[in-house]
């Protein structure tokens, strides 16, 4: 996944971090803070949180997030004062307050098929044909740092017209409309989600929304074998109501 925010390109299969085109060095625990803090956004991390997400298992001392901050707002050029990236929430934790756009690597090309749009909080990401994981764990597809989500929470199935979403055997289970289910669940134009705790939409893409969105790249499958719709409103379908990416190759 590649994360673009102001003169930032943050590269995480790569390991890099750009800023106005120059690369700058950040320590193993620091990039992966970085991209804790990002995932996470808007919500506020607690210390404890980031030492647990971070040095699992490991007893550290607190002093340590500050310093993996300061190389953080260093590399970035963030004043802590006058943050405009990583705000400082005294005595509690840290959070990411800046506008990111999320582009994953197969997404650089033209993407084709179906378009819908995955909203979380401020996150709206671009779904394509395809599998993709959804879950706490950082080899997911789409990673959603809160505990009521489990590792593997659920997974989502799209085709050349509709969308699927299934859970993985979640603690918290995975609910659509409100209906905690348990196989595999066709879903509606403007679904709302619910993993965990961690409430979310799934719509048809229109034009405006290729501007801002994360694309995701994703090539399996699994079969649907129920469906969960609304009476007054049809299943997702792409073919007639969605604009293709094509037009933005980007999607930035």
């Amino acid at each position: 996944m590649v994360f673009r925010f102001g003169h930032v390109r943050f590269d995480t299969e790569r390991r890099q971090l750009l800023r106005e085109g120059r690369e700058q060095s950040l320590q193993p625990k620091a990039f992966d803070l970085l991209r804790v803090l990002i995932d996470a956004r808007p919500r506020v991390l607690t210390k404890t949180e980031i030492m647990d997400l971070i040095w699992p298992d490991t007893y550290v001392a607190e002093a340590n997030v500050a310093i993996l901050v300061g190389e953080i707002r260093a590399a970035l050029a963030d004043p802590a004062r006058e943050p405009t990236l990583i705000k400082t929430h005294f005595g509690v934790g840290y959070s990411f307050i800046g506008e990111v756009t999320e582009v994953s690597r197969a997404a650089a090309t033209s993407p084709v098929g179906s378009a819908f749009i995955l909203s979380i909080d401020e996150r709206k990401i671009f779904l394509r044909q395809g599998e993709m994981s959804i879950g706490r764990d950082p080899t997911n597809d789409i990673r959603i740092v809160d505990p009521s989500v489990s590792r593997h929470h659920a997974r989502f199935r799209i085709d050349s017209r509709k969308a699927w979403i299934e859970d993985l055997e979640s603690k918290n289970g995975t609910r659509v409309d409100g209906e905690r289910i348990d196989q595999p669940a066709l879903l509606r134009d403007g679904a709302a989600l619910i993993f965990g705790s961690v409430r979310a939409t799934i719509a048809l893409a229109r034009s405006e929304d290729f501007t801002t969105v994360t694309a995701l790249d994703v090539r399996t499958s699994f079969p649907p074998t129920r469906t969960v719709r609304s009476e007054s409103v049809d299943t997702l379908e792409a073919g007639s109501a969605a604009t293709s990416p094509s037009d933005n190759p980007e999607h930035s």
